[in-house]
């Protein structure tokens, strides 16, 4: 059979933040991707061991197996927050479904990822609050007006499972406020369509995570982002990567680029990208995507 799923990958997230103990964050959809495609195409990549629990999991309530009836693919880094392991295990859930005849759901998806780790939404079709560790809440936001996101890879990897598993309640509580407010520019901007919202909400938590991840470069980027036009930034909150918000076309990646070589005095990944809505696509036969 020939079917072909995509799921994207993020930059970070708009928003991320506890209120009242629950852990929440605002998606981040973006063009990347993971993919599952019939077993037996080129440039095969491995099925990891997250991925391999997952179906298991899955084989365990559907009673089907066919753990070696396709490949991933991926063009996301690992590791430093654009959601690589949730595009990849929802990727593999739906060709799983697609491959066995069964019927498996976002939330059936979600609950799934998060028997094997903290569970970004982009799986969830549209901009998405969701309580990332234990799926308790979720609730979609809205599609994204035009935002162009310039995306810099900094250096390391951070541990999402180890990150999420410290104890960072007493931070949290003193945040409340801002994540609130965060919360609710982004809520805002995407009902109105307000690039500038969403711009200030997202930068609003990038700043208050400082005292739990701090990113020495994120204030100089955030100057330098506004100098530009851009209307904030964003982060990955459990990873490494900052993004530089702009309405669509609005900057000029040649200027932009040369501008962060020269205030971070080294060469680093910088991968333009586009906010979009999340949701698991799949296509049958020829590729198309349903």
């Amino acid at each position: 059979m020939s079917f072909f799923v995509r799921v994207p990958g993020s930059c970070g997230e708009l928003a991320q933040g506890s209120i009242d103990g629950v852990r929440l964050h605002v998606s981040c959809p973006v063009n990347r991707y993971s993919w599952a495609a019939p077993e037996n195409e080129s440039e095969r990549r491995r099925l990891g061991p997250k991925v391999r629990k997952a179906l298991h999991l899955a084989q365990a309530s559907f009673g089907k197996k066919t753990i070696d009836a396709f490949s991933l693919y991926s063009d996301l880094p690992v590791g430093k927050g654009m959601a690589s392991s949730t595009a990849d295990i929802a990727a593999a859930l739906a060709a799983y479904q697609l491959t066995t005849g069964s019927f498996i759901d976002p939330d059936q998806t979600a609950r799934l990822s998060l028997a094997v780790e903290p569970t970004d939404g982009v799986l969830f079709e549209g901009i998405t609050l969701f309580d990332h560790y234990r799926g308790t809440v979720r609730r979609a936001l809205g599609e994204p007006p035009p935002v162009d996101i310039l995306a810099i890879e900094f250096e390391g990897t951070v541990d999402t499972v180890s990150f999420n598993q410290r104890d960072h309640r007493r931070i949290a509580r003193e945040q409340t406020r801002s994540v609130l407010a965060a919360f609710g520019l982004i809520e805002e901007g995407l009902r109105e369509g307000c690039v500038r919202k969403i711009g200030e909400g997202a930068t609003l938590s990038a700043l208050a995570h400082q005292n739990l991840l701090r990113k020495p470069d994120l204030e100089p980027i955030l100057k330098m982002t506004l100098d530009l036009g851009g209307v904030g930034v964003n982060i990955a909150h459990s990873g490494s990567m900052i993004g530089m918000l702009f309405r669509r076309g609005t900057y000029r990646l040649g200027t932009v680029r040369r501008r962060i070589r020269d205030l971070l005095r080294r060469p680093l990944p910088i991968h333009p990208l586009r906010l979009r809505g999340g949701g698991i696509e799949m296509g049958r036969g020829g590729g198309e995507i349903e």
